[in-house]
């Protein structure tokens, strides 16, 4: 495997930055709301965990913890049924709520405000809070300069042979070893839009992709074609 070099990965993302012109889909939101709604995008689609988000503040208006900490977990699953895996998300968030409220003083901002790593041990000892969740409230809510990883990002990451396997901390590693960590935020979201839209899964869209000539696994999918037999 050829990993692509620092300054061909920079050169990749300028592009993919220019190509999508990404918004911060948090700039309207509470830090809670983006804990709650990073939450509820885990294992499933950007529209079911907006229908989540939509169902939520349909059942009980603003969301503060003060308010999802007294409600049921039975209410809170039938408000976000449609973000998948609802009973265990319903009680995450309800529990999650309880801590901020109790415990935190209402006040998540506070936490975040702490050093980046006092921050991070604090988030991820959070129920349904893992490195994932933790790194995207770093970024998103505290503007920290950290590069989450999700399953777009890590896609991508092992596409063009940055990583060698599917381990979190090591993704994350050597993204932010290869970016400024003025753009790690915005090389994030370029990046999960790059793997929404055209890096997927299934049915990668290659032939669109703007930087197919920088990507290992492109490169080694043409040749696993060259040189099959003809039959």
């Amino acid at each position: 495997m050829r990993p692509v070099d620092d300054q061909a990965f920079r050169d990749a993302m300028r592009v993919l930055e220019r190509r999508h012109r990404v918004t911060d889909w948090a700039a309207e939101m509470t830090s809670f709301e983006i804990l709650v709604s990073t939450i509820l995008s885990q294992s499933t689609t950007v529209r079911n965990e907006r229908l989540g988000m939509d169902g939520l503040r349909a059942a009980f208006g603003d969301l503060t913890p003060e308010t999802l900490a007294t409600a049921s977990p039975r209410a809170i699953e039938r408000a976000i049924w449609h973000a998948g895996l609802a009973r265990r998300k319903s009680r995450h968030i309800r529990d999650v709520a309880r801590i901020v409220s109790r415990d935190l003083g209402g006040d998540l901002d506070r936490v975040l405000r702490r050093p980046a790593g006092e921050s991070r041990e604090v988030l991820l000892a959070l129920p349904g809070v893992g490195p994932k969740t933790a790194d995207v409230m770093l970024a998103m809510a505290a503007n920290r300069p950290v590069f989450p990883v999700d399953t777009h990002v890590a896609r991508v990451a092992r596409r063009w042979g940055l990583v060698r396997r599917a381990d979190y901390e090591e993704t994350r590693e050597a993204l932010e070893k290869r970016t400024s960590p003025s753009r790690r935020k915005a090389w994030h979201l370029a990046m999960i839009a790059h793997g929404r839209e055209t890096c997927t899964a299934r049915n990668p869209r290659c032939g669109a992709c703007p930087v197919s000539t920088e990507c290992d696994w492109y490169r080694a999918r043409n040749r696993r074609r060259r040189d099959k037999p003809l039959r």
